[in-house]
């Protein structure tokens, strides 16, 4: 029997950030009917905060005491709720 490799955190993690992005263009897009001209701007600022998400936890892996927040699932709600606060901004 073959064993499967676990997903490192960071995977983990940038997995997360991926489809969340994903998923915010699309509701933007399709759901809220933003323009593309607002969506082509606004994306790049999206593009560089999701993609701090990747390098942070990494980075904080680096030190010598890891803090009990640093984990995949904190993480992943931290990403859900950035997504879901800009999704919120769009709609009011």
């Amino acid at each position: 029997m073959r064993r499967v490799a676990a997903l490192s955190d960071e995977i983990k993690i940038a997995s997360v950030s991926a489809i969340c992005l994903i998923g915010l263009t699309v509701v933007l897009k399709n759901v809220l009917r933003l323009s593309p001209e607002v969506l082509s701007r606004d994306i790049i600022i999206y593009i560089i905060i999701y993609s701090s998400f990747w390098m942070l936890p990494s980075i904080s892996g680096q030190r010598a005491m890891k803090s009990k927040l640093d984990r995949p699932l904190v993480w992943s709600l931290v990403i859900l709720a950035v997504t879901f606060g800009i999704i919120t901004v769009y709609a009011v």
